[in-house]
């Protein structure tokens, strides 16, 4: 018997769980259908403006062709009474009496040339862009309203992530735990294995990802640079690297203070609104997408789609080297103070500036 009850509160457990997933569903399907609700309407309202000035110019055409018409029936007609007059005319034998009443009939010179007929069916291709560049920016900005529905799903995919030595670059200083890494400003005797880059300032992730979704988050807010995304196991690591899709490195990046582009084939600027404090990085291995996004500020910043992963992936990282001196400070003061400003959160990114990144 005092089975019973628990059993009981199993089943109701189960049942509110599910009420609590429906609920959720619902909530995201509502937001969802709300955006594109919303898109359709801002299309609609794009098309009618767009339309407006052809209806406008429309209508003008046709009062100029009816009129045009009433001239041509009016011409026409004149032509029909001036017919027989000058058959009159032409049967006169005195000369003097046909210059007399010639000058009548002079006015048939002066008809329309109607072989230069035009009508002006331009259009203003400048309004019509506007009111395209207008539709797309009131779209977007609907679209980023789904990033707040993708961003309180992905956290549930969120994976520990923590740097691998064996991939770091040997001017980069891990922490033994492997929770930190800073630029040391000059190269350390490591070993040369193919898996450690040797000229870019990069590290990957410890994180093999090979199914499934994944998601971590970046503290970027002291950064002026900084490259992040996924790396395939068999990508190239020596030399000057390429880094896009077809050699196996989906990556956006933050350079040069202000400017951001995601690598892909070609490159393509990206435009934000505000610098990213913490970027948020999902991955969805079966299908193929890469997504950034800008946590604080909860907006999209870049998606790689329809991406081709036949291999391991693992997270990719590099806080830009760059020349100067060595940073002397310690990072965050000390060790206490550093875990507790961490959150207990694991890489730590520094390079010799003193600019700063971490996963949480």
């Amino acid at each position: 018997m005092s089975e019973e009850p628990t059993d009981i509160d199993n089943d109701l457990n189960d049942i509110h769980i599910d009420i609590d997933i429906n609920e959720e569903l619902d909530n995201e399907w509502w937001d969802v259908n709300a955006v594109f609700d919303a898109v359709i309407n801002i299309v609609e309202e794009a098309q009618a403006r767009a339309l407006q000035p052809i209806k406008h110019r429309r209508k003008v055409v046709e009062e100029e062709a009816e009129n045009i018409n009433k001239d041509l029936k009016a011409e026409i007609g004149r032509f029909t009474d001036t017919i027989p007059a000058l058959k009159k005319l032409s049967s006169y034998e005195d000369p003097i009496l046909f210059l007399q009443e010639f000058p009548s009939h002079q006015d048939l010179d002066d008809s329309r040339n109607w072989a230069d007929l035009q009508f002006d069916t331009s259009l203003s291709f400048g309004t019509m862009r506007k009111t395209i560049a207008i539709m797309m920016e009131q779209i977007q900005q609907e679209l980023e309203k789904l990033t707040s529905t993708e961003l309180r799903r992905v956290p549930k995919f969120a994976v520990d992530v923590k740097l691998d030595p064996t991939t770091a670059h040997k001017c980069l200083d891990l922490s033994d735990d492997g929770k930190e890494v800073k630029d040391g400003g000059k190269d350390e005797e490591v070993d040369d294995s193919p898996e450690r880059f040797d000229l870019f300032g990069s590290v990957l992730g410890l994180n093999c990802l090979t199914s499934g979704k994944s998601y971590w988050e970046v503290d970027v807010s002291k950064k002026s640079g900084w490259d992040l995304g996924v790396a395939k196991a068999a990508a190239n690591r020596k030399g000057k690297l390429s880094l896009n899709p077809d050699n196996g490195y989906w990556v956006t990046v933050h350079y040069e203070d202000d400017k951001y582009a995601a690598l892909s084939t070609p490159p393509a600027r990206l435009s934000l609104k505000e610098k990213p404090e913490k970027v948020g990085v999902f991955v969805d291995y079966e299908e193929g997408l890469v997504s950034f996004y800008n946590v604080t500020a909860q907006s999209h910043i870049y998606s790689f789609t329809e991406c081709l992963f036949d291999d391991k992936l693992f997270p990719y990282f590099s806080p830009q080297r760059k020349g100067g001196s060595k940073d002397e400070h310690t990072l965050g003061g000390s060790r206490e103070e550093r875990d507790r400003s961490l959150r207990g959160a694991s890489p730590y990114l520094k390079d010799k500036y003193g600019l700063s990144c971490y996963i949480t």
